[in-house]
């Protein structure tokens, strides 16, 4: 072998050898990056799962948006009380129980119900009627048939149901929400142990320190199960959303 032959030798095994470290190291680039995506996936999923809880429907307070006995999600990070949202609360009156139920005043507002109307600082919140419902009442062994209306407020849309049997007063209100509390409706109108009766009929807000969770409720109100015949009705008064649907300031 000649001297130009040991040479090229030499140079074709370092630059065997530098083709090799690049490989080597481009590998271990790659599997550094690979761990960290599922560091991020693995610490995402735990935000996420500590941040979102299941809760169940013990009762038909919230029909027809949540079904007795289902479940749904909510947030317990993003948890501040929204006008029209749906929240998880410790019930004043028993902090050991956990409620849910729809904001409809906020701090300082004036909430009022004639009839199948609410009526916040004044203002009537717009609904459209969608048609004749029912639903068994499980507790009681009960067909409950009533009316089922579209409400929009603020950014919400939603379905809420008025038993025709369910004996109520015409007036209830005027409350005036404290500062720092939210008052809450159930959307089984009729049928909801809500800020209307809580201290002996007096009625009360939820204070911010109890709110535990908003749930994630459809941006489109669905009909619940057994109302599918009544999908053109909804169509219909969805198509009628009014321009207006935030009450002036109190």
């Amino acid at each position: 072998m000649t001297f130009m032959d040991t040479v090229g030798a030499r140079s074709e095994r370092v630059a065997g050898e530098d083709v090799q470290s690049k490989r080597t190291r481009s590998l271990g680039a790659l599997l550094a990056l690979v761990g960290a995506l599922a560091v991020l996936a693995v610490v995402a999923g735990v935000v996420l799962l500590l941040s979102h809880a299941r809760y169940k429907q013990p009762s038909a307070s919230m029909w027809p948006t949540f079904e007795m006995g289902s479940t749904f999600t909510a947030s317990r990070l993003d948890r501040t009380p929204v006008r029209g949202s749906v929240i998880v609360f410790e019930y004043p009156e028993r902090p050991e129980q956990l409620f849910d139920k729809r904001v409809v005043a906020m701090p300082g507002d004036t909430l009022e119900i004639r009839g199948d109307a609410v009526i916040v600082n004044g203002w009537e919140v717009p609904k459209c009627r969608v048609g004749t419902a029912s639903y068994a009442d499980a507790i009681d062994d009960t067909t409950r048939t009533g009316d089922l209306f579209v409400e929009w407020l603020a950014d919400a849309s939603y379905l809420v149901f008025y038993d025709r049997q369910a004996l109520l007063s015409d007036r209830q209100g005027p409350y005036k929400a404290k500062e720092g509390e939210y008052w809450v409706l159930g959307d089984n109108r009729a049928n909801s142990h809500d800020s209307r009766m809580w201290w002996d009929g007096q009625g009360g807000g939820v204070p911010a320190k109890n709110v535990v969770a908003r749930a994630r409720t459809p941006d489109v109100p669905t009909l619940p199960l057994g109302s599918e015949s009544l999908q053109g009705a909804l169509d219909a008064c969805l198509a009628k959303k009014p321009s207006e649907t935030r009450p002036p300031a109190p």
